[in-house]
């Protein structure tokens, strides 16, 4: 039903019938919330859809990959090429195969936007998602500039979530929760978390939108409305709180 998928240690990373909505959220609106970004660094999102959807922006004039399974790559341009289309082939790219955390953490350049396109914020990924993390990467974006991350199911996995946004909270200035669903992931309802010191994520900015199948200006805006039970369990409450809410409402 949603095509060929990649599966990475049991869990579904993507799909090609539903790939186009998580990438888009992804790639887009730290993409189409800042002024020029020209500078655009991918950790993870060896598949190449996240890739795509940036070079997809025109303003876009260097995009770098950095991901550490070069069997991701090669896997998924063979059997699931559409995903990233001509991506990789693309003169703006540049592939470079290694650890995230490592890459961030040695690099001098700088960029406009960071985006992680991660595995579950949980084992061999976990490191992607720590306050140490979080503070490289800020020193690592220019000004302005936003980083961007998948947060996984804020329901089936709101520990992560919360703990992936207060890590965030002690390293910039503004943190903006978003969702979108993507129908192979567990829970269905998906969570990104975007951050800036000097940028609003949830206010898309003035220019012309690359083709979508999902993503506009108007899903942009509506994507960072946060439901009562999340905005409870952000601001210190329960992470379970979502399951009193279900207990008592209606």
């Amino acid at each position: 039903m949603l095509g060929r998928a990649l599966v990475l240690d049991g869990a579904v990373q993507t799909t090609e019938r539903d790939e186009f909505i998580y990438h888009e959220m992804l790639a887009l609106v730290p993409l189409r919330a800042h002024p020029n970004p020209a500078r655009v660094l991918i950790i993870g999102g060896g598949d190449g859809g996240t890739l795509r959807r940036a070079l997809a922006d025109p303003r876009v004039r260097s995009a770098t990959l950095v991901e550490i399974d070069p069997q991701v790559v090669e896997v998924c341009r063979r059997y699931l090429s559409e995903i990233a289309g001509g991506a990789f082939d693309d003169p703006r790219t540049r592939l470079v195969l290694a650890d995230g955390v490592r890459f961030v953490a040695e690099t001098t350049e700088t960029y406009d936007v960071i985006i992680v396109d991660s595995t579950d914020p949980v084992g061999p990924a976990a490191g992607l998602f720590t306050a140490e993390f979080f503070r490289a990467a800020r020193s690592r974006l220019s000004s302005p500039g936003i980083f961007a991350t998948q947060s996984g199911s804020p329901i089936l996995m709101t520990p992560e979530f919360v703990g992936a946004y207060r890590n965030l909270g002690q390293v910039f200035r503004l943190v903006r929760p978003y969702f979108a669903p993507i129908p192979a992931y567990p829970g269905v309802w998906w969570s990104f978390l975007a951050a800036s010191d000097d940028l609003d994520p949830a206010v898309p900015l003035a220019g012309p939108v690359p083709n979508t199948g999902y993503y506009t200006p108007e899903v942009h805006r509506a994507a960072f409305a946060l439901p009562p039970f999340l905005k409870s369990v952000l601001s210190g409450g329960h992470a379970d709180a979502f399951a009193g809410y279900a207990a008592v409402s209606g």
